[in-house]
């Protein structure tokens, strides 16, 4: 007679550690929120894009010249090679700041809107815990009635995700789910 010996048993439960683990998915959704905030932020900081993956919109000539503070009272390199740029921004000819440095952005002349000028608004767009798992948010009150504002005036939805987005997210899950699993 033939006896066979087997770590059946021994598999089988650290297969079902491993299935039971996925049922916590606060690591699974905190891991979904941290990719599609990566995401989000480059479509509407950088490539300046709605959620339906068009353009927000054109910046104005005027505001331009604050985005790349070229203004007429600017002062000029005068030598090298850059000579005839914009050495600042100017001063101040009006208003409660007369008479004072205007503050030099240094952004591109790029007119896509990027809803970016001090890069304060898109650093601080954050993962945020919820009652029903993990979402992206601000943690300062202005900047998220500042994408209210940009949405109106654009007359365009922004924050939400493209179906490439959307696709991103399910990618990341299924990564996550047989890293999670492992070679079982």
């Amino acid at each position: 007679m033939i006896t066979v010996r087997t770590n059946t048993a021994e598999i089988i439960g650290k297969l079902l550690g491993k299935v039971q683990s996925l049922n916590n998915t606060d690591k699974l959704l905190r891991t979904i929120a941290t990719n599609a905030r990566a995401e989000m932020k480059h479509r509407i900081h950088v490539d300046g894009l709605a959620k339906d993956g068009n353009p927000i919109g054109e910046y104005s000539p005027e505001y331009m010249k604050v985005r790349t503070g070229r203004f007429n009272n600017s002062t000029k390199i005068s030598r090298g090679t850059k000579e005839g740029q914009n050495k600042d921004a100017g001063i101040y000819t009006r208003g409660e700041k007369k008479g004072t440095q205007r503050t030099r952005f240094n952004r591109t002349n790029d007119t896509r809107v990027v809803i970016s000028l001090t890069r304060q608004m898109e650093n601080d767009l954050v993962v945020v815990s919820t009652s029903k798992g993990y979402g992206l948010g601000y943690n300062n009150k202005e900047n998220a009635l500042k994408v209210g504002y940009v949405e109106n005036t654009y007359n365009k939805k922004i924050f939400g995700f493209t179906q490439s987005e959307k696709e991103s997210l399910r990618t990341t899950a299924r990564a996550f789910v047989k890293q999670q699993l492992g070679n079982a």
